[in-house]
């Protein structure tokens, strides 16, 4: 190999600093990852002076041929280096340029300083008969790695399926390895990770995230463009990143982060989404309302039920998700018009607004070939009509569509069905181009009209895509849920919401185990609505139960909430600790079972959050596994079964015990000062929500925070005294809604005003 390019990755490259220091878990304080490049722009990726990975065939394909290296037909003409820096940081690059017959194709490796490399393809002029005629394969490869048995033994995540990934598969990486994704539905981001996770590469996509494959095929997995593209325009290109970082989760956010800072998206912009930091009201599939109303009722007079009778039992819903079942469809069950049936909402959806004072999360699914928006069919917008299934392409469409909207009161729109959409339109599986407009279209009208989008039923194509989008807050990351089934996991899935900066959505929940006269049977029982409940708080998501008029459990539900409704949550959402996907991927020596960690982060101080459900061995979390420096001691209290809090130091790891879901785990452990901790509310999920608590002092002589709610709204509040005891004073807050908690080390305690 004649290139050689050496660098190391350290923990907070290009991060906040405070999230990748609690994800580096037992990492190593840095590590090599070398990139090494021959004469004939073969290459081979080294972490520690160990071969990870091993450059297999480059192709291209164009004029009805594939030009490849495997057999000398794609030939190379030269290779030449440069230096250079971009928003993803200072680089070497190495630039190969090849012939394809007469056509000339262009590969790049950038090779970064921290940790990151980036291949590229690039078509410098207009490339005619690319297509393979299989939207699973690719018609370009490059980079494309040999599926071979590693020099150490490495395992691999695979992000895959719908609902943002959660088909996702764990195995070990070697010349056998059959769960990684491929094609439509299974490309996706790739970590492989060593068995003592001191490092991990991630591989995904870097650009034109709707067109960009991975196959694999002939014993190696390629990366490029889809296999079903019928032409290429001149300077199209398609490029992979490839990321070093210690730890699953953390190379996980980095490999984000270098996707976030390139398209100029922020990883909590979906924060500031009223519908991720208010309580919902759900009528998706699986609530009492999907597709039934109150007896003798219409959904109009139903929905204002729930709002009356939420008011009376103290349930302060702050909006309202409406499901497919209020506008009107046409062929093959798509859209026809976007628009409120008469028979549903007699007044309108504004009057619904205006009765409940409910701004509205609207659904939207697929659009039916007679839809009346059509040009075809009479309308006034240029729609594409394929044999099922049509598609808007102008962009004034979604301007009008969601405007008009807007004004009846939707605050969120919830595009729905989309892998139905991308895979039954051929258009976008045939052109490089067409995906990516359809859904930049989308998201820049949202943010036009100043609606947010969530994103459901979607390939992890469409979430990848969502870097490019702001008004993208947040995705489902689970199936539909339906009482008493399996939605609730999605642990795997959280961490590439997380990854590219939206916020995982988990589905509605009922809060009580029966719900008389329901239309999905008498046999119906939700068994778990503690969990249901806690997972949804935990998510960082929205949180939306979905009972009949007189069937809620309002102080469950309350558990998420202050009492006008603001939601108290972690500041990053639970995601599966990277224990779980070792003992997946070697078979021992991790966890096993679902255990997941999130955080609530505040200047000087932090709080984390364990959850574990349908845990089959007993496990014990470290410090550093918790995201807190060695030597630590913590301040631990579960708060489903009991509540006794107890110390956690390098000693005494946080034990997880065999659970099921009726008995899962629910542990706040937080950071002991000077004797001092905070444990916060014990009638909350989430007890230390930054929502909640800010102005956090510790001194010597006595403990203070802030406090925020509504006015008269009582917050108890646990603290750890010095001397070991424990103590929950309670605040009365006042007018302006909040107050300051002051505790000496006796524990007498005062709330003064601010």
């Amino acid at each position: 190999y004649q290139r050689r390019v050496h660098g190391e990755f350290h923990p907070g490259s290009k991060m906040a600093s405070r999230i990748l220091a609690v994800c580096a878990l037992l990492a190593a304080a840095h590590a090599s990852f070398d990139v090494q490049i021959g004469s004939d722009f073969s290459y081979k990726l080294l972490v520690n002076g160990d071969t990870w990975l091993q450059s297999g065939p480059t192709f291209v394909t164009v004029g009805g041929h594939r030009y490849t290296t495997a057999d000398g037909s794609l030939r190379l003409a030269n290779i030449t280096d440069h230096t250079g820096t971009d928003s993803s940081g200072s680089f070497t690059a190495h630039d190969a340029t090849w012939y394809a017959g007469s056509q000339i194709w262009k590969t790049t490796i950038r090779v970064y300083t921290d940790g990151k490399v980036v291949f590229g393809q690039h078509f410098p002029s207009d490339f005619a008969g690319t297509t393979v005629i299989n939207s699973e394969k690719v018609l370009s490869s490059f980079p494309s790695f040999q599926l071979q048995n590693p020099s150490v033994p490495l395992g691999y995540l695979s992000f895959q399926g719908d609902m943002c990934g959660s088909g996702a598969h764990t195995g070990q990486w070697d010349s056998q390895s059959g769960g990684i994704g491929q094609g439509k539905t299974g490309t996706g981001p790739l970590v492989l990770f060593s068995q003592s996770l001191n490092t991990s590469l991630v591989i995904g996509a870097f650009s034109n995230f709707m067109i960009f494959n991975q196959a694999v095929e002939d014993g190696s997995i390629s990366f490029g463009v889809m296999g079903s593209v019928e032409s290429i325009p001149a300077n199209f290109g398609v490029e992979t990143l490839v990321q070093a970082a210690p730890g699953i989760h953390t190379a996980m956010l980095a490999w984000g982060d270098t996707l976030l800072h390139k398209y100029g998206k922020m990883r909590y912009e979906y924060k500031r989404d009223f519908a991720l930091t208010h309580l919902g009201y759900s009528t998706d599939n699986g609530a009492y309302y999907y597709y039934q109303t109150e007896s003798g009722l219409n959904y109009e007079d139903t929905m204002i039920g729930v709002k009356k009778y939420a008011d009376s039992v103290g349930i302060p819903y702050t909006y309202v998700l409406l499901d497919s079942w209020w506008y009107y469809k046409g062929t093959d069950a798509g859209v026809s018009i976007w628009d409120a049936r008469p028979d549903i909402f007699p007044n309108g959806l504004e009057y619904l607004y205006n009765v409940t004072n409910w701004p509205t999360q609207l659904h939207n699914r697929y659009w039916a070939t007679n839809t009346t928006y059509a040009k075809q069919n009479g309308g006034k917008w240029d729609f594409i009509i394929d044999a099922n299934i049509a598609l808007p392409t102008q962009p004034e469409f979604w301007d009008t569509l969601m405007g008009d909207k807007r004004l009846t009161g939707m605050i969120m729109y919830e595009q729905d069905w989309l892998d139905h959409q991308f895979d039954l339109t051929s258009q976008l599986q045939t052109s490089a181009t067409l995906a990516r407009n359809w859904m930049m279209q989308m998201g820049e009208a949202a943010a036009r009209v100043g609606v947010t989008m969530q994103e459901c039923m979607s390939h992890v194509r469409h979430i990848l895509q969502s870097v490019e989008l702001p008004a993208i807050t947040n995705a489902r990351a689970s199936g539909d849920y339906h009482p008493g089934n399996g939605q609730w996991n999605l642990g795997t899935s959280s961490m590439l919401a997380h990854a590219v900066g939206i916020a995982p959505s988990k589905d509605n929940y009922w809060s009580t185990p029966e719900q008389s006269g329901t239309h999905y049977g008498p046999d119906t029982r939700e068994p778990w609505s503690r969990m249901q409940s806690a997972v949804s708080s935990l998510s960082t998501g929205p949180v939306a139960p979905s009972d009949k008029i007189g069937g809620s459990n309002p102080s469950l539900i309350n558990m998420a909430c202050m009492a006008d409704g603001t939601l108290l949550q972690p500041s990053t959402p639970a995601v599966a600790i990277d224990a779980h996907f070792v003992q997946l991927a070697f078979g021992s020596g991790g966890a096993a079972g679902e255990i997941w960690l999130a955080h609530s982060f505040f200047p000087d101080y932090h709080v984390a959050y364990v959850i574990a459900i349908d845990v089959t061995a007993p496990y014990k979390i470290s410090v550093e596994e918790l995201g807190f420096p060695s030597g630590t001691t913590l301040l631990a209290a579960e708060a489903n079964k009991t509540n006794s809090p107890f110390d956690v130091n390098a000693q005494n790891p946080l034990p997880i015990s065999v659970c099921g879901k009726e008995d899962f785990q629910l542990y706040t452990v937080s950071a002991i000062v000077g004797g001092w901790a905070l444990l916060g509310e014990p009638s909350k999920w989430a007890r230390v929500s930054e929502a909640r608590f800010s102005g956090i002092v510790f001194d010597s002589d006595y403990f203070s925070v802030i406090i925020r709610g509504v006015s008269q709204e009582t917050v108890s509040v646990g603290v750890q005294l010095p001397s070991g005891d424990h103590t929950v004073p309670s605040c009365t807050l006042p007018a302006d809604g909040s107050i300051r908690l002051v505790v000496n080390p006796a524990g007498q305690a005062r709330c003064d005003p601010l």
